[in-house]
């Protein structure tokens, strides 16, 4: 039995998401399962989330409450990213077999460097780096032919009920948020048990 795949919906835009990352990052090889990544824009779905609008005072609160209760401290950036090219690039990333390096450089991009990855020189950097061809990759994004795998992940988030971001889902339970790692070690491993346990078809 190969490893078990756990699809996490997700936004570069979100800094709970940038902590799930870090936390996920850890327990993937740990616990031996393989994160599914799936890139949606949370402004399509909240618009309050509408890039270039300022945080809001609770909004930024809850962000440093969870960077405090998981011990990951990032300040939450001060209005929120468009993100939209960074996702499409991410599923580019992906059918050229380089995701998880775009998906760690544009994390880190955004939050350990405070870049901004709207902006498509940045992103052709980072793809670059990643082992991408840079004019390959615009022409990608210029296309917009990832639009459609963003609308899928969405309408696949939606009959989850994934209401928020990160959610994990286990099986067909949606895990909404992220916890602090010792929490996270417990729910993903009794549910990497559950799996374990079932008979092979």
């Amino acid at each position: 039995m190969g490893r078990v795949r756990i699809p996490i919906f997700f936004d570069y835009a979100s800094t709970l998401c940038y902590i799930a990352w870090r936390i996920v990052r850890e327990l993937e090889g740990e616990l031996g399962f393989e994160a599914l990544w799936k890139g949606v824009p949370i402004a399509l779905r909240d618009f309050r989330a509408k890039p270039g609008r300022t945080l809001g005072e609770l909004e930024r609160q809850k962000v440093l409450m969870v960077a405090a209760e998981t011990g990951i401290l990032v300040a939450p950036p001060s209005s929120w990213i468009d993100s939209r090219a960074a996702l499409q690039g991410s599923e580019l990333a992906r059918d050229a077999g380089v995701f998880p390096a775009y998906h760690d450089a544009v994390f880190r991009a955004a939050f350990d460097s405070g870049e901004d990855i709207s902006r498509l020189p940045v992103l052709e950097a980072i793809a670059e780096r990643a082992g991408m061809d840079r004019a390959d990759f615009r022409a990608g994004l210029e296309s917009g032919r990832m639009e459609s795998r963003l609308e899928d992940h969405k309408r696949e988030a939606e009959e989850f009920s994934a209401l928020g971001y990160p959610t994990f889902i286990l099986g067909d339970f949606p895990l909404i948020g992220i916890q602090p790692i010792e929490s996270m070690r417990l729910l993903l491993g009794r549910y990497l048990q559950q799996r374990s346990d079932e008979p092979q078809a």
